[in-house]
């Protein structure tokens, strides 16, 4: 309120002063215009003539303080109470007085007529119930005996996920080699869940004095994955272990015996392993 009333009362001073400007310049304006020629009266003009000098006083008188009061003329106040209306639902009072309908009466459906007492009943004959026994055999059931052919049992699923290729070891002549019979050994293969060759799996061979380790794929003459462990270089009748083993060395097949004939034909033994499941 103060820089208001402030202003209020420069522009009042900056009013006046602009009144006081105007009237001084009318003033000079009129003092210093021509005075227009006119028959003068003969009259005495006084020797010294003193002309009055005009002076102008301006007198302010501040007004007093006004008090500006800011009355609204009319408060809203809105209103967020949303308005309820209630509504009274009537009472229903449901009637649990039955009606009863009327008792029916029911007419007799017959009429009785009492025997005369002159009527005498008189049995006419003597009526014997004889029970005839008759012994009828009851025919005796032969049960029939039906064929039963057993199912043959599954083998459980192996607890490794690689078993022997078609399940055998196939005995054939050497023909990896140029030793011909003077050589005994066994070779063979590692295939995939579809089919194709896995290499760098490890093939144990041990047992009758070998522990032999080769990898999958290090002798391609028997394949892409194929493997071959020399055993002797002469026909013997010796039986050994073989097992495949992850890279890291664990078993994941079961244990294959393969025994030698000393045969020629028979000098080299396939051993090949098929995987059945994840590893």
């Amino acid at each position: 309120m103060g820089q208001g009333r402030a202003q209020i009362y420069n522009l009042i001073s900056t009013v006046f002063i602009i009144l006081s400007i105007a009237a001084i310049v009318l003033v000079a304006a009129r003092m210093a215009a021509p005075v227009a020629n006119q028959p003068r009266a003969q009259v005495a003009v006084p020797t010294v003539a003193i002309l009055p000098s005009a002076t102008l006083t301006l007198t302010w008188t501040p007004s007093p303080t006004s008090t500006f009061t800011l009355t609204p003329s009319e408060t809203i106040t809105p209103s967020l109470a949303p308005s309820i209306t209630w509504t009274q639902i009537p009472t229903l009072t449901p009637s649990l007085t039955p009606t009863i309908p009327p008792t029916a009466t029911i007419g007799p459906s017959a009429t009785f007529s009492p025997i005369p007492p002159s009527v005498t009943v008189v049995p006419s004959a003597t009526i014997t119930n004889t029970l005839d026994v008759t012994n009828t055999p009851v025919p005796s059931i032969t049960p029939t005996v039906n064929d039963f052919t057993p199912i043959p049992t599954q083998p459980p699923p192996s607890p490794f996920p690689f078993v022997l290729k078609d399940n055998q070891v196939i005995y054939t002549m050497n023909f990896a080699n140029t030793a011909q019979c003077a050589w005994q050994g066994i070779g063979g293969q590692v295939f995939d869940l579809n089919g194709a060759p896995l290499t760098q799996m490890r093939v144990h061979v041990f047992g009758q004095g070998v522990d032999l380790y080769v990898a999958s794929g290090s002798n391609t003459l028997y394949g892409l994955s194929g493997w071959e462990v020399p055993l002797s270089t002469t026909l013997t009748s010796n039986s050994y272990i073989v097992e495949l083993q992850s890279a890291q060395g664990t078993i994941i097949s079961p244990q294959i015996t393969v025994t030698f004939v000393p045969d020629c034909s028979k000098n080299l033994a396939l051993v090949s392993f098929q995987q059945t499941r994840p590893f």
